[in-house]
């Protein structure tokens, strides 16, 4: 590196990304060209020895803003920390698949520019309805839409100055849960920089995610719009922190981000990030359906597809007054591709004993199968999910889930009309 205190290049970059493809976890590729025909890099760490379809996909982008340094800094330090070889690591590598794109600006990293050689800032050129504005967008955008990846992470720096370090938040829907989630993850990155001794701003809790057709907006709200991805800018203090300093804050607030992907910190059923949960919340909500993550990826984004073209419910009534968990799914029109699929999961107070569950009067078998449903506990409540091979979209349809519990004051069969006492 030129000049170890201060900056890393875009040559630097290069040299470092060189230096890693021999590794058998790193797949390097070429995704485009910026305006003036330097190469941009993206290198992908996961286990060789996993099948992809178990794995989550994160897409960390750097120094689109070709000035801000401490981005690829950053970006270098994540990317060792996954090629280091320790326990941590390897456990990040058999769940996920993250792909780093560390200089997204080759042109503004050589100029000392934020903007591309065309003059152009292509953190902002992106749009709901059109393509990337700048080359060096599109082959980002290409990139995201071969991963629709789960998270996406956009690093940045106080270029300009400012004493500022924060993860700040993209927009999310307002029909989902993503906007808690994203909030909830930033807040453990904080706590992660704080720990290392790197004081971090408050954050500003997630925005609603409104597209606008011509807007110009960031990639990760694009991405939101398009996939469902969480995601999240990450930033660092350029006129005051050093080059150790970045990589060391801009390492532990990653690290802590992609334990999220080898847990199940939302108690959603299974591990990884809760993009799994499409609409509602855990007390009643869709979910994406499959197996594998490759499966619900497919399935998220087919049936928010669906609910950007159609108005759906996935409606839980009052257990106590018909004394069972009643989810009526329903939508008043099905425009486009109707999702061949779909899961519900419903949340019920402890203590309480499982008895059924029922689609359209048809009880479901217990498992993990296409059509059928499964439970587990967490500290104070059981949680069901039914999987549906079924159409999401059309009249209304109903999921029942029978259960006892020291609530009902009545007889304890769905639909019987006795009042309680």
């Amino acid at each position: 590196m030129a000049d170890k205190d201060v900056r890393p290049s875009y040559a630097d970059v290069m040299e470092h990304l060189e230096g890693l493809s021999a590794r058998a976890e790193v797949t390097m590729e070429e995704i485009g060209r910026s305006v003036q025909g330097r190469g941009i890099a993206a290198a992908t760490f996961t286990a060789p020895e996993v099948p992809d379809d178990d794995k989550q996909r994160v897409l960390i982008v750097a120094s689109q803003h070709g000035a801000e340094e401490s981005g690829r800094a950053m970006a270098m330090a994540a990317m060792d920390f996954l090629a280091g070889g320790g326990e941590e690591a390897a456990e990040v590598l058999r769940r996920q698949a993250v792909t780093f794109v560390p200089c997204g600006n080759p042109d503004g990293a050589v100029a000392d520019t934020n903007a591309n050689a065309e003059g152009a800032d292509i953190a902002h050129t992106y749009s709901f309805d059109a393509p990337a504005a700048t080359p060096e967008g599109r082959a980002l955008e290409e990139l995201a839409g071969r991963l629709a990846p789960e998270v996406c992470v956009d690093i940045h720096g106080r270029a300009g100055g400012g004493m500022k370090e924060l993860a700040w938040l993209q927009p999310g829907w307002g029909f989902s849960s993503d906007r808690y989630f994203l909030t909830a993850m930033s807040l453990a990155m904080a706590e992660a920089g704080e720990a290392a001794g790197f004081p971090q701003c408050e954050l500003t809790p997630a925005g609603l995610l409104v597209p606008a057709p011509g807007h110009r907006s960031l990639i990760g709200a694009i991405l939101a719009y398009r996939y469902k991805t969480l995601g999240l800018g990450l930033e660092s203090i350029e006129h005051y922190y050093r080059h150790d300093d970045w990589r060391a804050t801009g390492q532990v607030r990653l690290r802590r981000l992609l334990a999220f992907g080898n847990a199940d910190a939302f108690g959603l059923g299974a591990e990884g990030y809760p993009n799994a949960l499409v609409s509602g919340n855990r007390v009643c909500a869709l979910m994406a359906h499959g197996a594998t993550a490759a499966e619900r990826r497919a399935s998220r984004v087919e049936l928010l597809t669906f609910l950007k073209h159609n108005f759906a419910i996935v409606d839980r009534g009052p257990d106590g007054v018909e004394r069972c968990c009643r989810v009526r799914v329903a939508s008043n029109t099905c425009e486009g591709p109707n999702p061949p699929r779909f899961a519900v999961l419903v949340r019920i107070k402890d203590p309480c004993t499982i008895h059924g569950v029922s689609w359209q009067g048809r009880e479901l078998p217990p498992g993990d199968g296409p059509h059928g449903w499964r439970s587990w506990q967490d500290r104070c409540s059981t949680l069901v999910l039914a999987s549906i091979a079924a159409p999401f979209g059309g009249p209304q349809r109903d999921l029942v889930v029978e259960y006892d519990c020291p609530y009902w004051l009545g007889p304890k069969t769905c639909g019987d009309d006795t009042p309680p006492r």
